[in-house]
């Protein structure tokens, strides 16, 4: 099979992260999310960058000064995550009101207990590339 040099590499990709209901019980919540495939250079400078910013969490002299999670982890998570399908809200009618991705319902999200896990590890699984990754083996 040939292969196709794209300018930017993009796939559809599960995202699967752990819940409990309200009656105790764990779930696999899954939804799809649209990844940006970084090239052998990016992702050097991804993890770099991502490695460098860590510390920022915990070393300000002021806790007022701390950023939150969700707010170090976004605009990581937006260099590889462009797009997603599944995510629900609660607005009392029976199916819910989907959720648009924006950077504000991202950050929602990434305060939600293993969603930023799932979307890390779902992106190594897809930069594998190994069917029974997907397929959840």
């Amino acid at each position: 099979m040939a292969y196709k040099i794209v300018s930017q590499a993009k796939a559809w990709w599960p995202i699967r992260f752990n819940g409990v209901t309200e009656e105790g019980e764990i779930v696999v919540n899954e939804i799809r999310g649209r990844f940006v495939i970084l090239d052998e250079d990016e992702f050097v400078a991804f993890n770099d960058d991502v490695a460098k910013v860590g510390s920022e969490l915990v070393q300000a002299d002021n806790p007022d000064d701390r950023k939150t999670l969700s707010g170090v982890l976004s605009p990581f998570i937006l260099r590889i995550l462009e797009n997603w399908e599944g995510v629900i809200e609660d607005d009392g009618s029976e199916g819910g009101r989907s959720v648009p991705f924006t950077k504000d319902n991202l950050e929602r999200m990434l305060r939600v207990p293993n969603f930023a896990g799932g979307v890390t590890e779902a992106y190594r699984d897809l930069r594998k590339a190994q069917p029974e990754q997907r397929k959840g083996n």
